[in-house]
């Protein structure tokens, strides 16, 4: 059987006093930072958990800032073809209203050629006719008279 002699004796309290030293000096310290370990990890996943929290709102934010610049580029390329129209009808109007007051200039200064013309040949028919029947008569018709006798003749013939 066992046999309890003294050695026995001293070693169970030589390994109670060597618990109580290990429970002062390693035990605590060692359950200490255990516990400070415990803390750090968990703090670290807190920080982790946050860090993702703001990770996933600026990607929201970034992902709403780049739908706001597509839409803001999408108005501007809408605006720049509007633009862009508007200056085409303005450009068409304005080559249309240029056509059109050249159209008019012209018809105009044709009008006014042609009354020049008809009145040169008229001054030429009274000139010519006051010569024709001067010399008919055997005289010279100078008077004012005369010459706007002639006219409404010519006039007459003219018309």
């Amino acid at each position: 059987m066992v046999d309890f002699d003294a050695t026995f004796f001293a070693q169970i309290i030589n390994f109670i006093i060597l618990l109580g030293i290990l429970g002062k000096f390693a035990f605590k310290p060692l359950m200490n930072v255990l516990d400070e370990r415990a803390n750090r990890i968990s703090n670290d996943l807190d920080s982790a958990e946050k860090t993702r929290v703001e990770a996933e709102e600026l990607k929201a934010q970034y992902t709403k800032q780049m739908e706001e610049a597509r839409n803001e580029a999408a108005a501007i390329v809408a605006k720049a073809t509007q633009n862009a129209q508007n200056i085409e009808a303005e450009a068409r109007t304005q080559a249309q209203a240029e056509k059109d007051q050249m159209i008019s200039a012209a018809k105009q200064n044709i009008e006014n050629e042609k009354q020049q013309a008809l009145a040169d040949v008229r001054k030429q028919v009274i000139a010519l006719a006051t010569e024709i029947a001067g010399k008919v008569v055997s005289q010279k018709l100078d008077s004012a008279e005369d010459q706007a006798l002639v006219a409404k003749t010519a006039d007459a013939v003219l018309n």
